[in-house]
């Protein structure tokens, strides 16, 4: 491989993990052996655009009086095995959020206000995906913009709200009217308090409270095998003893955490805690009562206080 190649193969590398000016650029390149000019750095970005991936693209915005560059990889979940990739895989695209023309505008503004480290006014939040909208529509909402989050096929925002103080997280499509707000500072302090909220939830869904749980639930043998080649928690641990599988974990309780044990209908069992077993129960109740038309039709929530 040619010097040039091995240059724009490194600028290339280095905007898909971050964002730099051209200065930032020429100090990396030297401290990795090339020799190149300001001038010549400008004719690498600009041939970039003709060597990156389809679904790649060299984008730039200024911060602080300077231009920045980075490479953003299109929108579009990827669906495909991890470490497998093959013409005969086809995606079925189950659970896939539709992206569309609006979802990639909020998307992209998003995008730039995490990069600029500007706050998003947000005119109106609607429905509840997460557990921070119990309410169903709340108005002129400011936050902090700090992570996009990928899960279940669905694109969410991991934020600072800004008169709360706290980590909320909200489905994109939830999001109406945004504009970029004015600059804020701490951006690395956010990022690890959104970091460390995210990591006692089970998912991405709002927990019922700041308590920890040990949970421990059982699974029957085919379930259990599958449970156990997937990953739910960073803190699951399974273990199989006389035909049965224990998961256990360290997560809080919330309704994210529900659902998915109902998903394994009456091949799971919960052992712990008692909190956990009151608020199946609970739900089981709800469901039979709406199976019944015991209850009006309209959506509910037994997380809400």
């Amino acid at each position: 491989m040619s010097e040039y190649l091995k240059r724009l193969s490194f600028i290339i590398n280095t905007l898909k993990e971050n964002e730099y000016t051209s200065e930032q650029l020429l100090a990396n390149l030297t401290e990795r052996g090339f020799t190149v000019s300001q001038r010549q750095l400008q004719r690498d970005l600009k041939s970039l655009r003709e060597v990156i991936a389809h679904n790649e693209e060299l984008k730039s915005h200024f911060f602080e009086g300077k231009k920045h560059f980075y490479i953003k990889i299109s929108s579009e979940p990827n669906l495909k095995p991890i470490g497998f990739d093959s013409s005969n895989t086809e995606s079925t695209r189950f659970f896939h959020q539709n992206i569309d023309s609006q979802k990639i505008k909020t998307l992209e503004r998003i995008e730039t206000a995490i990069y600029q480290r500007k706050t998003l006014e947000i005119q109106f939040v609607k429905d509840d995906e997460t557990g921070h909208n119990l309410d169903l529509d709340a108005s002129k909402l400011i936050i902090c913009p700090v992570k996009l989050l990928l899960h279940r096929a669905s694109y969410y925002l991991a934020c600072l709200n800004c008169k709360t103080k706290t980590v909320e997280v909200f489905g994109i499509r939830q999001l109406t009217q945004i504009e970029l707000g004015s600059s804020f500072s701490n951006f690395n302090h956010m990022k690890r308090l959104v970091d460390q909220e995210l990591s006692k939830r089970f998912g991405i869904t709002k927990n019922i409270d700041d308590q920890i749980y040990d949970i421990e639930v059982e699974f029957t043998s085919s379930t259990g095998r599958f449970i156990e080649d997937h990953h739910w928690h960073s803190s699951q641990k399974i273990i199989k003893t006389n035909g049965i599988y224990i998961m256990t974990m360290q997560c809080g309780i919330n309704r994210e955490l529900m659902g998915w044990l109902m998903l394994w209908m009456y091949n799971v069992r919960i052992k712990h805690p008692e909190i956990l077993k009151s608020l199946y129960k609970k739900s089981l109740v709800e469901c039979e009562s709406t199976l019944k038309a015991e209850t009006p039709f309209v959506y509910r929530n037994i997380f809400k206080s």
